[in-house]
């Protein structure tokens, strides 16, 4: 028993204190952070190309979509093909989500919009979870494995292993964070979530924000006619925007409760993504 005990105390002393590791990764966000450190600007500067990249990207994929409305309309179902290969390339490359979904809005409307949307996300969020979890699922994993954010998404998995709960909470609350729409689906092809369960709770999650971008295409489509935008659209696209707004926002709490047991995880060299 002694040396059991002692064995005990030993493998308590080789153990980081948490509130050590605490501070030390407070001390380094504080050292992150300062306005002298060339890593903050470059940070800064990646983020504002991205969104900039996003912004061109989108426009120009919003513009190419209704201006071919008539083409749209007149083609049909061929262009509704066309449409699900173009959608599907962009979000294995992390195309922005809301430009697409707006031009559907405003080409289709959000009744039949909603039906093209619906099986867009199912098309694309199966192809890259499929993509991602066994053609590339090595590359993947080892890229992630790298990455800063390595540490925070091995220990979402991890906590996505208690019970299938709390693996469809984490699928929905991914949904209303600022991610690229593309990289959802791959990092969940690296965990042990049934490809079911994953595609069930993902287009769950993605509704509300479909919905805002379907009713705005659709105002912006009868801004252009002249009897204008209906008041009743006006209404529901002002409570989509407060839905998706406090949905945003508890899902940011509760996010961020699950990101700081998450990076409480402490990570070796020979950890890896793949369980």
């Amino acid at each position: 028993f002694a040396s059991m005990a002692g064995e005990k105390q030993q493998e308590a002393a080789g153990r980081p204190d948490p509130e050590d590791t605490k501070k030390e990764q407070g001390s380094s966000w504080r050292t992150f952070l300062r306005w002298d450190n060339p890593n903050l600007w470059l940070a800064v500067l990646i983020l504002i190309a991205i969104i900039v990249l996003g912004y061109v990207c989108g426009n120009q994929i919003f513009t190419w979509i209704t201006e071919a409305k008539e083409w749209f309309l007149d083609e049909l179902p061929f262009s509704l093909v066309v449409y699900y290969i173009v959608f599907c390339l962009c979000a294995m490359v992390l195309i922005p989500y809301g430009p697409f979904c707006i031009a559907v809005g405003y080409v289709f409307g959000l009744g039949w919009g909603l039906l093209i949307q619906v099986f867009a996300l199912f098309l694309s969020a199966s192809l890259l979870f499929l993509v991602g979890r066994y053609a590339f699922k090595e590359k993947v994993d080892e890229f992630m494995s790298k990455s800063e954010g390595s540490r925070v998404w091995k220990g979402l998995m991890k906590y996505m292993a208690k019970d299938w709960k709390e693996a469809a909470k984490i699928n929905v609350l991914l949904c209303f964070m600022p991610i690229p729409y593309g990289s959802h689906p791959y990092l969940f092809s690296l965990s042990t979530v049934p490809f079911e369960q994953f595609v069930v709770f993902f287009m769950l999650g993605m509704l509300p924000n479909t919905v805002l971008n379907l009713l705005i295409g659709e105002a912006l489509e009868e801004a252009t006619l002249e009897a204008g935008v209906s008041i009743y659209h006006l209404i529901g696209t002002g409570l989509a925007i407060a839905g998706c707004v406090a949905a945003v926002w508890y899902a940011s709490t509760i996010a961020q409760k699950v990101l700081d047991e998450a990076d409480a995880e402490e990570p070796t060299e020979k950890d890896r993504l793949l369980p």
